[in-house]
């Protein structure tokens, strides 16, 4: 397997695919692998930079429902601010390079995922909105990076 010269693109690609065609036992694995790749990989400044400053309520157009949310957290200088995408992306960022993940569990299966950061983010996911997520961002970045 060979990728393309332009690297960030193509592992995008490849994302996407992975995305939303896989269905198997592994799928909440795959999500968070996923989300790895897209929001660690790429330099964090291409990808903050990317990512629109949209308000908190269009999170939804990404797949993301925003009583998903449970606390948006406060900046570093102890400030609250507007939240939006590009700060939530940024928060997942921060909850996934630090594994600050947790999987919950319903009925013996993943369900959702929590995500945390040292800023008081916190946000609980159900694996349907991840899994859209990752698609949008995964299509997103590789139509504008």
């Amino acid at each position: 397997m060979e990728y393309d010269p332009d690297f960030a693109r193509s592992f995008m690609e490849r994302t996407l695919t992975l995305a939303t065609e896989y269905e198997g036992p592994l799928d909440a694995t795959l999500l968070i692998n996923c989300l790895l790749g897209l929001l660690v990989v790429p330099k964090e400044a291409l990808l903050i930079e990317k990512i629109p400053s949209t308000a908190f309520a269009s999170i939804a157009d990404w797949g993301i429902s925003p009583t998903s949310i449970m606390s948006f957290g406060k900046c570093d200088q102890g400030h609250e601010h507007q939240p939006n995408l590009k700060q939530l992306v940024r928060r997942l960022r921060n909850a996934v390079a630090h594994f600050k993940i947790d999987p919950v569990h319903r009925a013996g299966r993943v369900t959702a995922f929590s995500f945390r950061d040292r800023n008081g983010f916190y946000a609980v996911i159900p694996l349907e909105e991840l899994k859209e997520f990752v698609a949008f961002l995964s299509k997103y970045l590789h139509e504008n990076a």
